[in-house]
């Protein structure tokens, strides 16, 4: 049985080898290769990668052309003129005097250097030059000021005719300051000095306010009030020769001598003291 199935299994392979051998002898030459097939279909886009690193900065562009130039403004008004010190001021040793006697005259809130011209208006004609033509101008210091003393107003016949009342004392600077103080002219000196006169002054801060008191000057005389090289205040006596006068300090710190100097040659001092409180 064994040899039976053994010698089956040899003739099948021997047949079945030569059928293939047949058919390889019988296969023409290879064809040509057929066409491509079509693309796939796309597959799914992937998940979304991690941000990349900032790349460098480029270069700088050139530069843009210049704009045109735009249309010009309006003109602007025209500068003032420049003009002299507007606060300037005078104050005077007599308010009541002849024409012929001495008196003094202090200026202040002038330019510095400013050139200063005395002279009194008597009418809307006459303005007679102070102290005559050499006598007449003074010079403003650096802090804008001045004092001068004259012999008489002026000794022009003609004018000493016309005085009489109230004049006013005019003061023109050549930077255009400008000061005028009343001063009344008589025809008789009425001048008298009082030497009993006192003086008191309530000590005050720089910048502060102190009240001066004084008493034994004429009836109605006219006071200026002066310390530290500068004219403080000014005021009138009353009926009985007595007066109150609020002075603005404007000094520094320390111990200032105080003049009251009357139009009728009254005086009396008093000391002044500037502290901090």
């Amino acid at each position: 049985m064994r040899k039976l199935f053994s010698l089956r299994g040899i003739t099948t392979s021997l047949v079945f080898s030569a059928i293939i051998f047949a058919l390889v002898a019988c296969e023409g030459a290879s064809g040509a290769a057929g066409l491509p097939g079509n693309p796939g279909n796309p597959g799914a886009p992937g998940p979304q990668g991690p941000q990349g690193d900032p790349g460098l900065p480029g270069l700088p562009g050139n530069p843009g052309n210049p704009g045109a130039p735009g249309a010009q403004g309006p003109e602007g008004p025209a500068g003032a003129a420049a003009e002299g010190s507007d606060s300037a001021g005078l104050a005077i040793s007599k308010s009541t005097m002849t024409m012929s006697e001495p008196f003094q005259v202090w200026g202040s809130g002038f330019e510095p250097g400013e050139a200063v011209m005395l002279k009194l208006a008597i009418d809307q004609s006459a303005s007679p030059v102070v102290g005559g033509a050499r006598g007449s101008q003074v010079t403003a210091n650096g802090a804008g000021a001045f004092k001068v003393s004259f012999d008489f107003v002026t000794e022009k016949a003609g004018f000493i005719e016309r005085a009489g009342g109230v004049a006013s004392l005019n003061a023109e600077g050549s930077d255009g300051s400008t000061a005028s103080i009343p001063v009344l002219i008589t025809s008789k000196s009425q001048g008298t000095t009082f030497s009993s006169s006192s003086l008191a002054a309530t000590p005050a801060e720089p910048g502060g306010t102190s009240t001066v008191y004084g008493s034994g000057f004429g009836a109605g005389e006219s006071v200026t009030i002066t310390g530290g090289g500068k004219i403080l205040a000014g005021g009138q006596a009353n009926d009985h020769g007595a007066f109150t006068i609020e002075v603005n300090v404007s000094l520094e710190e320390g111990l200032y001598s105080l003049v009251a100097t009357g139009a009728s040659k009254s005086e009396a001092t008093a000391p002044l003291l500037v502290a901090t409180k």
